[in-house]
């Protein structure tokens, strides 16, 4: 008997959560989207240049090696965030380059400039790593 109390306590405390969720409204994708882009405005290069290793990065499928490596891509971001061809300019594991080029390309076109860069584009180097565990 102790069991169908319990059964029926848990059906109680979910029934008006259930009901709840029946009046939260999400907005479409793509408000959602621009909001986002809104809210995480950048004011200037410095957080642009804390921003732009961490988006390449989370199209970063790592080439699995042996060992750990590092690789250096440089390549130009637009005022609008398109980029231009990526370059490696530092590679320890060649076999690896692919990945990282494919990394920068998938992110692009990437958030634009700070509005207050004067600038057209901007010159970047980013370098991934592999830990080997």
């Amino acid at each position: 008997m102790s069991k169908f109390k319990f059964v029926l306590l848990a059906a109680a405390l979910i029934m008006p959560f259930s009901a709840m969720a029946e009046d939260i409204v999400i907005p479409p994708k793509a408000e959602r989207i621009k909001e986002a882009a809104q809210s995480d405005e950048i004011q200037n290069l410095n957080q642009y240049f804390e921003y732009l290793p961490n988006a390449v990065h989370k199209n970063w499928t790592p080439y699995k090696a042996n060992t750990d490596y590092e690789v250096t891509v440089q390549f130009r971001v637009k005022k609008n965030g398109d980029i231009t061809e990526p370059v490696i300019v530092k590679s320890t594991n060649e076999k690896a380059n692919a990945s990282v080029l494919n990394a920068v390309k998938a992110g692009a076109p990437y958030k634009p400039l700070p509005a207050k860069f004067s600038g057209d584009s901007v010159n970047t180097q980013v370098e991934l790593r592999y830990i080997k565990n």
